[in-house]
């Protein structure tokens, strides 16, 4: 698979599989073979957060208070009213200030207002929704549901459910995408990425090394027992116990005193040569 670039004088510039590396975390449904940004499954979601912003906008801007019909008296001229009304009550500046009707006016409410309309919750659930797309605890940008459903205390588990569900695969795959284009020094090396000095894990390096520790532990305690000490390191590091050979050879502690004790050889060693 190649691609085209733009190239001088509008005739596009042709490149080799080699040339180029394909990033795409979230293929496109409608084009399997190029990616999408993910926005684009909740643009519905963005653009009823706008309505919503604009929706609570109009409502200071048009007086703070819930949208009203005025009937006139037919000898009123409403033109007049109107201007009136609006330079004494439009606008956020001028909410709850006392209304004076004259002329046989009438006021009715024909709206609700904003906690009717709840918008503080169909705004919260649109951000939830966007956050989950981007995969982004709610809890950890502040969003007013995620600070509902949840404690500062949480923090520590979305920080990690962040970085291990969302950021880490992101960076293994664009480190993959870019090993077309950064060739690695040696034979058998990978393109990787180094997250040791971003402060933000600094919390899941201590829980790398508290595991590390307990690994070492495990290695050791299996070396004693006689093992291989390679076959205890892989057999550790790929969590199978099935890899692991035995030595013939035992602890100390499993042998009765003044016993021989078997050799890596096979040939029994004499109770005087071991002493």
């Amino acid at each position: 698979m190649g691609g085209l670039r733009p190239g001088q004088g509008g005739d596009p510039d042709a490149l080799l599989a080699d040339e180029m590396c394909h990033y795409s975390p979230i293929p496109d449904p409608a084009a399997r073979w190029r990616g999408m940004s993910w926005l684009s499954p909740v643009l519905e979601e963005i653009g009823s957060d706008k309505a919503a912003t604009v929706h609570k906008r109009r409502f200071f801007d048009n007086g703070a208070v819930p949208s009203m019909v005025v009937t006139f008296d037919k000898d009123v001229q409403p033109e007049r009213f109107r201007a009136a009304m609006d330079a004494r009550h439009k606008g956020a500046h001028n909410a709850y200030r006392t209304l004076y009707l004259g002329g046989g006016a009438d006021v009715k409410t024909v709206c609700t207002n904003l906690q009717q309309v709840d918008l503080t919750g169909v705004q919260g659930h649109g951000e939830t929704r966007i956050a989950a797309a981007a995969g982004v605890p709610p809890v950890i940008v502040g969003l007013s549901e995620g600070l509902a459903a949840a404690t500062y205390r949480n923090y520590a588990q979305a920080r990690r459910r962040f970085a291990d569900g969302t950021i880490r695969p992101l960076w293994r795959m664009a480190a993959a995408s870019l090993q077309n284009l950064v060739t690695p020094p040696t034979v058998g090396a990978a393109l990787w990425y180094d997250d040791r000095d971003i402060p933000f894990l600094r919390e899941d390096r201590r829980d790398v090394a508290e595991i590390q520790f307990r690994q070492a532990s495990t290695i050791r305690q299996l070396v004693d027992a006689g093992f291989e000490a390679a076959a205890v390191t892989a057999a550790v590091a790929a969590e199978g116990f099935t890899l692991l050979r035995h030595t013939g050879l035992f602890s100390v502690q499993l042998q009765r005193p003044n016993t021989t004790t078997p050799s890596p050889t096979g040939v029994p060693t004499p109770p005087e040569e071991q002493s």
